[in-house]
């Protein structure tokens, strides 16, 4: 048998593990990220104190497939901007944290591949590593899954109402971090 490396034409993968809403990204090739649920935290009344959110997202993960068939790396990095009121943008919420857990980390079918690793991160403007797959690991499809109780956004008190937003920004490198 002769084992080829995944056809850079690949379409999208679809999820394994579906979200609700949907973090379908339509990426396409031998490595790429095929989900990304979206990060809810819903609406809340201030309380005068320091108030942790949960995700309202039911399912959060994030897949990653590598079809390259060289077990070469990979890492899955992610970071934020400053959350910005929709309306006013020099309105920003202050001191707010996202913090995203270490998750579940499954493979799709039957996997030889040795499994990437997962990390805690708190989400910032400087990319952290989520998910790191060393060389010799990491190939197929393989899902980060979080528990929603587990997605926290930290929000201090004294901060003003407002519907506030951020952007966050996942990147896949072609290597290990």
């Amino acid at each position: 048998i002769k084992l080829t490396p995944g056809d850079v034409t690949v379409g999208p993968v679809a999820p394994v593990k579906p979200t609700t809403p949907k973090g379908d990204t339509g990426n396409a090739g031998p490595l790429t990220i095929d989900n990304v649920a979206p990060l809810l935290f819903d609406t809340h009344k201030l309380e005068g104190k320091e108030q942790v959110y949960t995700s309202s997202v039911v399912g959060s993960n994030v897949q990653v497939t590598d079809n390259r068939g060289e077990e070469a790396g990979w890492s899955v990095q992610v970071s934020q901007t400053q959350f910005k009121d929709v309306v006013d943008p020099l309105k920003i919420l202050k001191g707010a944290k996202l913090t995203l857990p270490v998750g579940t980390i499954e493979t799709a079918g039957t996997n030889v591949s040795l499994q990437p690793m997962v990390y805690a991160v708190e989400v910032n403007e400087t990319p952290v590593t989520l998910i790191n797959a060393a060389k010799g690991s990491g190939a197929g499809t393989w899902v980060n899954t979080f528990a929603e109780k587990d997605l926290k956004l930290t929000v201090p008190a004294g901060n003003r109402n407002g519907e506030y937003m951020s952007t966050v920004t996942w990147s896949l490198t072609d290597a290990p971090k």
